[in-house]
């Protein structure tokens, strides 16, 4: 659904002029979200991926190995043009001064694992299907390193430009609280930083409208190739368990459609998926844990890891980590997270399963995924 999001800013990126000012903006993605688009986008998204996915994705790799490094380029020209911007400094002031007495609060570090675990998706499985099609010679400590901080390079650079942006734009008419306020605001789980400020920057640009355009096709082929990995690995899992792989691949794409359409239609579901899903990957990043555990950690490193090819050696530490650090991050987190729903986000109704942001929400959706788990792995044990 997000992947239709932006598929339809770099629509209206080519077709109309960008926003002026936050109320501008604010209309278009009001507007957008008031309508059908939301969901025709959806519509279209779903059916290109089944396409792609049935086709093969070698083409889109190629497509992407040019439109993912211009996605960096629109980035780093965007952080000169963010910083140029009178009151940028105040947003990178207060992105940089650091409070130290915060360290003090567990929340903070707590909120932090969380935001790299789901950042990341290091929990997502999608590692399954990256692995799956692994070249023998890939060393898998160097990936897995250059993942890990090149993801985090490339939140920092933009956290830069979006605070540059927004400092820029409105400290001259609110005071910093007021602008926080703002950003914390723009949309649900904070998108409308991406689809409200981003297009506000390119219009204060020099052919601001090039790069706009550029901006969200590379976004959108991002989304496309992050997508194109969760249903390939939903359909590889079928195709194991002996179903035909275009009739797997039409009915993941199906559901995920389906699944897909009271978020394309209510912001508020979305904030709630977005809730309960992302709370979900760190079961989800146990049960990679727990299966690695199970394989032998010793075994696994030294067998799957550390191969003839690799250039570099990933020591004996991470087993202590697999084995004794993530459990006790993972119990930890889920019960910090079901903690602040029962306390912050729904303390008078963490029992309705309709709340949005409640406990019961949480562990209704996890039992229905866990039936369908549960349902499937029946049919894989017999078809083995």
């Amino acid at each position: 659904m997000v992947a239709g999001w932006c598929l339809y800013y770099l629509i209206t990126s080519i077709t109309e002029a960008l926003p002026a000012n936050l109320q501008q903006a604010n209309a278009i993605w009001d507007g957008f979200q008031g309508s059908n688009w939301p969901l025709i986008a959806h519509a279209f998204v779903m059916s290109v991926e089944w396409f792609i996915v049935i086709k093969g994705i070698s083409s889109i790799e190629k497509v992407n190995k040019v439109l993912i490094p211009s996605l960096l380029l629109v980035l780093i020209v965007s952080l000169f043009k963010a910083l140029s911007l009178e009151g940028s400094g105040l947003g990178i002031e207060y992105l940089f001064t650091p409070d130290w007495s915060t360290l003090k609060k567990p929340e903070i570090w707590l909120e932090a694992l969380t935001q790299n675990a789901w950042d990341t998706g290091a929990a997502w499985g999608l590692i399954l299907t990256y692995a799956a099609y692994m070249r023998k010679t890939d060393d898998v400590t160097i990936t897995a390193f250059q993942t890990g901080i090149g993801n985090d390079m490339v939140s920092l650079l933009a956290a830069i430009i979006i605070f540059s942006t927004v400092f820029g734009t409105l400290s001259p008419q609110m005071g910093s609280g007021e602008i926080l306020e703002v950003m914390k605001t723009s949309g649900p789980a904070s998108t409308g930083l991406t689809f409200i400020w981003m297009p506000q920057l390119f219009a204060t640009m020099g052919g601001g409208g090039i790069f706009a355009i550029l901006f969200f096709l590379g976004l959108t082929f991002a989304a496309f190739s992050s997508l194109i990995s969760m249903i390939e690995l939903a359909v590889k899992v079928f195709v194991d368990m002996g179903a035909n792989r275009k009739r797997a691949t039409l009915i993941i794409c199906a559901t995920g459609f389906g699944f897909g359409i009271p978020s394309a239609l209510n912001l508020t579901i979305f904030a709630n998926q977005d809730f309960v899903w992302g709370i979900g990957l760190m079961v989800s990043g146990a049960l990679i844990s727990y299966a690695v555990i199970k394989y032998g950690t010793q075994k696994f490193r030294d067998e799957l890891i550390n191969t003839e090819e690799r250039s570099a050696t990933l020591g004996s530490w991470w087993e202590i980590i697999i084995k004794y650090v993530v459990p006790i991050e993972v119990v930890t987190l889920l019960g910090w997270w079901m903690y602040l729903s029962a306390t912050t986000y729904a303390p008078d109704t963490w029992y309705n399963p309709l709340s949005p942001f409640s406990v019961m929400t949480v562990v209704l959706q996890w039992g229905l995924a866990l039936l369908l788990v549960w349902f499937f792995r029946k049919k894989l044990m017999k078809s083995n």
